[in-house]
């Protein structure tokens, strides 16, 4: 039986004390004349390992994984679910992760910081501001001197600017809390902590079961889910590049899989779980809301690094290096 390597992190500290308590108990309970229990073996080095988040462009990962599609590849994967982006992309800044699941502002923003990111691959990742509901906004100048939660100096951040535009005659201040675990942010909103939210595709379809319709305008803000997809560890790719190059394709051979049902599977247990996606999978539209990867378009490469530079989030970068090489030729 194939079982997924997909972690919650809450999951994971509460089976790692519960398996402490077990240990502790056999050592104390054992006979000092047993012999002794092996060691696990350590992680396998050789296999790649994926940071993600709860976001609609993470199943086709799980799924890869879950269906066997790595293994068909040649490819070993390890998958672990983080609460939010910026902690996953965390993961792979320290060398703890070969791939995440980001946007060009974060890679541009690690960058700048000197850490090994490059940017490869372009997914379908739409966002949705989402209001409070007792507000009953249906508009966005109606968000003015409201509260709007996000992740700072991300592609979130950039989507809240450009909807802020389309204010006319702003009167007030707009707060922009940095609210990064998309579940908790998702909660916040749902308690009346939250004048708007930032959402993702899973958390949106959540709101809207409860009766929160995201904004009528979002439509038409479709083309920044141009900047969301995945990055490389560049120290990864100079050890296991053949096996980065695979992931695409595995993505991809998920997604179309998928749009051939026509409708989401049955899914683990513990993907469902992982991914938060418990009463939400069944109103997943799989060929609307997933799609197929694509090459990033390096024409947004200046966009990039004009919006951070502006933002103050860097100074001087230029974004030269956003791209893996294959795709700045």
């Amino acid at each position: 039986m194939h079982i997924p390597a997909i972690y919650n992190n809450v999951r994971t500290l509460a089976c790692a004390a519960l398996l402490s308590g077990v240990i502790f108990s056999a050592v104390s309970c054992r006979d000092s004349s047993a012999p002794t229990t092996p060691q696990p073996s350590a992680p396998d080095s050789t296999a790649l390992r994926i940071a993600l988040y709860p976001s609609i462009d993470a199943l086709p990962f799980a799924l890869a994984n879950d269906w066997g599609i790595f293994d068909s590849l040649g490819v070993r994967a390890e998958l672990a679910v983080f609460r939010s982006q910026m902690d996953a992309e965390k993961a792979l800044a320290d060398g703890k992760a070969d791939a995440v699941l980001t946007d060009m502002f974060r890679v541009g923003w690690w960058q700048w910081r000197g850490r090994p990111m490059r940017y490869s691959f372009t997914t379908n990742r739409q966002l949705y501001i989402v209001p409070n509901k007792i507000l009953r906004i249906t508009r966005p100048d109606q968000l003015d001197d409201r509260m709007i939660a996000c992740t700072r100096h991300s592609l979130e951040d950039f989507y809240t600017d450009r909807l802020i535009a389309k204010i006319k005659n702003r009167k007030g201040q707009i707060l922009r809390p940095q609210i990064n675990s998309v579940e908790l942010r998702l909660s916040m909103l749902q308690a009346g902590q939250l004048d708007a939210a930032v959402l993702g595709t899973l958390q949106a379809l959540k709101a809207r079961a409860e009766g929160y319709p995201s904004l009528k305008d979002s439509s038409s803000l479709e083309d920044c889910r141009r900047y969301a997809g995945v990055a490389f560890n560049t120290n990864s790719l100079k050890s296991k590049g053949q096996k980065l190059a695979k992931l695409r394709t595995a993505y991809d051979i998920a997604v179309r899989r998928l749009q051939l049902r026509g409708e989401m599977p049955q899914i683990d247990s513990q993907t469902r779980a992982s991914l938060f996606l418990n009463g939400i999978d069944s109103t997943i539209n799989v060929k609307l809301d997933i799609s197929l990867t694509s090459s990033p378009d390096a024409a947004l490469c200046p966009v990039v690094a004009q919006w951070l530079n502006t933002r103050n989030a860097t100074k001087n970068y230029t974004a030269d290096t956003l791209l893996i090489q294959s795709y700045r030729e």
